[in-house]
């Protein structure tokens, strides 16, 4: 994030709140990843706004475990028209 943006910075401390905003806004897959999980309706849009529909594609490929519920990673699939949906990312323990 080359500009600060309080809103941004807002809603990272929302969707995650146990670090500062400037560490959770480092990782933009991991970021949007919490927003399409955790977002308020305004956040997703104004998270949109800033970093574009392909950017929540992109996330979504690199979704880390856990990070999105199964219904959230069902309705971003859909909304975002990537079909079939794939399987949700699994833990694995060495």
């Amino acid at each position: 994030m080359a500009l600060r943006d309080p809103q941004l910075e807002a809603i990272a401390r929302g969707v995650v709140w146990w670090e500062p905003p400037d560490v959770t806004l480092s990782d933009p897959n991991d970021f949007l990843c919490r927003v399409m999980a955790r977002g308020l309706w305004d956040d997703i849009k104004h998270v949109e706004k800033v970093y574009g529909e392909e950017a929540f594609r992109v996330a979504l490929r690199h979704a880390r475990p856990g990070v999105i519920d199964i219904a959230s990673w069902h309705y971003w699939h859909h909304r975002l028209g990537i079909e079939p949906v794939p399987e949700m990312p699994k833990r694995t323990f060495e």
